[in-house]
């Protein structure tokens, strides 16, 4: 860069050089005609040879219309010399030698100026070809580094399905999926899983993450966004909700909200929930993110219902599933857990056992279906009357047995003799048809009064059940 500030330096000084010493040199030859005197010709040859090589230097430095303009005037300065010296033979040759070479002069720097402007254009071609092809790398890079994101992306859900695979509980499938749609997708200020409450029929809240800032989850139940997704079924994409006619912008007044990602979560064939992402800047989604999204919750979607179906494998193991009772072992198991917490607490527990007396009869005489009915209703009644912190189970064949925190023996007598009431009112053998009620007797036994032990509360109920059935049926013995 220096070089060339230098060399234009020069240049110009050489231009300027030039203009001087051509207008010095026509000044001095006007100066000459107009002195009376006789004017020496040589000396005027002299100057009109510098004067010639002077204009035809101007065409090499200087624009084409100066040029022209200096030649103009040297030419006429010639012309007038020669008049002035009356047609000497050395001015008609100056004056031929100005104008042919001048003439060549022009018409070789008009060519070089033709030849300057295409090759100004062949390079202004160039150039606008060279700033296509950069522009044309620039984007091939970017297609390339928004392919390597895509990549890791879709890499990182090989990772994250080996993840869901060893997850078997409903909550932390729905905990991770979360944290992954908010990292993965990005952008949002909210990241929320609503599953449908079967009980109810509604959404409800499951998992959340939010970005720092953003105030705490206050709409539970899903919004105009979630419902709409569960009725479509389908994924739904908004990119400024203000100018989409489906949603009301003030609908959403717990944070700002602009844009909106969510897909359904489809377990079998049926919507079981929603997971949505959203942000208070428009247009922050894209419709690959949409299909990350849908891929991304097939992932999620087998995963929940991987630890749905563990979930009813495990209920079925710990529940009868003719009454829908808990088992014998896991009542059991709960019984001593809570025997330890009584112990610790030093509150009172009793424990029910009952028996439904000539269940055997009434196999025989009405069938074993029949007899299968009696249990289940047997199993109703005992589940409506126990109060909602106890425990039921089938204890065995036609016994059951009762589980009741906190509960002393006088509290434990009167369940039992509701449950007593309750079945010999509304369970008949073969309907409410027949005239013959079906009854039970039932054994109780107290922590501490009765037992200190689990397997001692069990004992002293059983002995209490049978002391009912040897005085008669249809009656509580609890001492």
């Amino acid at each position: 860069m220096r070089g060339l500030s230098t060399r234009a330096t020069r240049l110009t000084v050489v231009k300027w050089l030039t203009v001087t010493v051509g207008l010095g040199a026509l000044g001095r030859i006007v100066a000459a005609l107009l002195v009376p005197a006789a004017v020496d010709p040589f000396l005027l040859h002299g100057w009109l040879l510098l004067v010639i090589a002077l204009t035809v230097s101007n065409w090499f430095l200087f624009p084409l219309s100066f040029s022209a303009t200096m030649s103009a005037v040297a030419m006429m300065t010639t012309l007038w010399v020669l008049t002035a010296s009356h047609g000497l033979p050395l001015i008609w040759m100056d004056s031929l030698a100005l104008m042919t070479l001048n003439g060549m002069a022009g018409m070789r720097q008009h060519k070089f100026r033709r030849r300057w402007h295409r090759l100004k254009q062949q390079v202004g071609d160039v150039d606008e070809g060279v700033t296509v092809k950069t522009q044309e790398v620039h984007m091939s890079q970017q297609s390339h580094q928004a392919l390597q994101r895509k990549l890791a992306k879709y890499q990182h859900l090989h990772t994250l399905a080996e993840q869901l695979v060893r997850l078997v509980d409903v909550d932390a499938v729905a905990r991770l999926a979360v944290e992954q749609a908010f990292a993965l997708i990005g952008k949002s200020d909210v990241c929320l899983l609503f599953l449908v409450d079967a009980t109810r029929q509604t959404l409800a809240l499951h998992a959340s993450q939010r970005a720092e800032g953003v105030a705490v989850i206050r709409t539970k139940l899903g919004d105009q966004f979630d419902h709409h997704v569960l009725r479509s079924q389908r994924p739904l994409l908004v990119n400024d909700i203000r100018r989409d006619f489906r949603f009301t912008a003030s609908a959403s007044s717990e944070r700002p909200i602009s844009s909106v990602i969510a897909c359904p979560i489809v377990i079998g064939e049926t919507v079981e929930g929603v997971l949505r992402l959203d942000s208070a800047q428009p247009k922050a989604y894209t419709q690959d993110d949409l299909r990350f999204l849908d891929i991304f919750l097939d992932l999620v979607n087998t995963a929940l219902a991987n630890a749905r179906l563990f979930a009813q494998t495990q209920q079925l193991a710990i529940t009868d599933g003719l009454t829908e009772l808990y088992r014998r072992q896991p009542f059991l198991e709960q019984l001593g857990r809570e025997v330890a917490r009584a112990t610790r607490s030093r509150e009172p527990l009793a424990v029910v056992l009952l028996d439904i007396d000539h269940f055997k009869r009434y196999n025989d005489t009405y069938g074993h279906s029949a007899g299968d009915l009696i249990l289940k209703h047997v199993a109703s009644v005992v589940r409506k009357t126990v109060p909602p912190d106890g425990l039921c189970a089938r204890y065995g064949g036609e016994e059951f047995a009762i589980l009741l925190p906190k509960a002393s023996r006088t509290q434990g007598m009167e369940v039992a003799d509701r449950i007593r009431q309750s079945v010999e009112a509304h369970v008949r053998p073969i309907g409410n048809g027949s005239h013959e009620s079906v009854t039970v007797s039932l054994g109780v036994a107290a922590f501490p009064d009765d037992a200190t032990s689990d397997l001692e509360l069990i004992r002293r109920s059983d002995q209490r059940l049978y002391q009912a059935k040897h005085a008669g049926r249809n009656q509580v013995c609890a001492a």
